[in-house]
């Protein structure tokens, strides 16, 4: 019987039915692999559907460092089964904070192991992905790297948003 794709994601995801290979190193069934990775494609990379997507140096400037609220940075892999479980938390956060935090995601390395923006890559330093950087009046606040938990964002986020307006 076939396992359906999204249940092989979880499980790849969570470590289990992990297999050795001739060398003694554990590593995942292929098929869980496949699956995660037609799963991350099939959603269009990373990021959910809330998040606006950044493509550029100029687009990062514009949203994030000059915006007028406080800012929730995804910074992901195209096709990274990593980020695609970070989904899930980014656009419940993003339906939680909708008019007192801005959230965006920026792929930074295409699908195919390049850097697509150097000079971002090189001024925050993202090795591991998927990081999310919170940016406050173009500042970098906080930083959580490979963290799926909401608590860890939220407990941040109410810190630094401010209360929507009571009319």
């Amino acid at each position: 019987m076939r396992e359906h794709p999204r249940a092989l994601a979880r499980e790849a995801a969570s470590g289990r039915r992990l297999s050795a290979d001739s060398a003694g190193r554990r590593r995942l069934p292929r098929r869980a692999l496949v699956a995660c990775a037609v799963l991350a494609l099939a959603a269009g990379g990373c990021g959910g559907s809330r998040l606006r997507p950044i493509a550029s140096e100029g687009e990062f400037t514009e949203y994030v460092l000059k915006a007028d609220r406080p800012v929730l940075v995804e910074f992901y892999k195209g096709g990274c089964v990593s980020c695609l479980f970070i989904d899930p938390c980014m656009d419940q956060l993003a339906g939680e904070y909708p008019d007192r935090v801005i959230f965006a995601k920026f792929e930074l390395e295409s699908f195919w192991m390049k850097i697509t923006c150097p000079p971002i890559w090189k001024r925050y330093r993202v090795a591991l992905f998927p990081t999310v950087i919170l940016f406050v009046d173009g500042q970098e606040r906080k930083r959580w790297v490979v963290d799926y938990s909401g608590d860890s964002y939220r407990q941040v986020l109410n810190e630094v948003a401010r209360p929507p307006d009571e009319s």
